[in-house]
């Protein structure tokens, strides 16, 4: 009897343990993204609500790989009759590394390249004109995690996804600030 309450004692103990360890997972966040535009003197800068889900497999408790698709919405700017809108989604993949400050908290940072495609369209007097551009950057990211049980975390992080559209000297910069829940398999 002794034996199994130690033993049951030791496993609930672990068990947050085992969320920083090896294994696969999938997640998805929710948060508030940021397109910079800057197009010949004309910049733009807005906020919208953007989504992200993702998938990933730690391959110790401190190294992992990870892959997501982010959709970060439109960006809207609206001056003396010029209308200009920006539309992203981006795909990642980056090496990830864990830091398991106690049981239940961990700093998690990520390092890899982005691949992004976004519709720009503008319309001034009637007039209007739209088009794409796919454009690979790098991406860095940081961020905390909280262990609820073996299973499942929450998260929060800031991603950059660097110039995610680039033509000549126009670009548009976006950023990610997120939190969300993690389920490790």
């Amino acid at each position: 009897m002794k034996k199994n309450v130690l033993f049951a004692l030791i496993a609930a103990l672990a068990a947050p343990l085992a969320a920083h360890a090896e294994g696969a997972y999938i997640g998805g966040n929710v948060g508030r993204a940021e397109q910079k535009a800057d197009f010949d003197g004309f910049s733009l800068k807005d906020h919208n609500t953007a989504y992200k889900v993702y998938g990933g497999y730690n391959f110790t408790q401190n190294f992992g790989i990870e892959g997501g698709v982010a959709d970060l919405r439109e960006a809207e700017k609206s001056e003396s009759g010029l209308r200009v809108a920006s539309k992203a989604r981006t795909a990642y993949v980056a090496a990830t590394g864990t830091l398991p400050l106690n049981e239940q908290f961990a700093l998690i940072g990520k390092v890899g390249a982005a691949y992004s495609h976004v519709k720009v369209s503008a319309s001034a007097l009637g007039l209007s004109d739209s088009g794409s551009d796919n454009h690979a950057s790098p991406y860095a990211s940081v961020g905390a995690a909280f262990v609820l049980n073996k299973n499942v975390s929450f998260v929060a992080e800031y991603e950059y996804f660097g110039k995610i559209a680039k033509d000549g000297d126009a670009h548009i910069k976006a950023n990610l600030v997120s939190a969300g829940v993690r389920y490790t398999f």
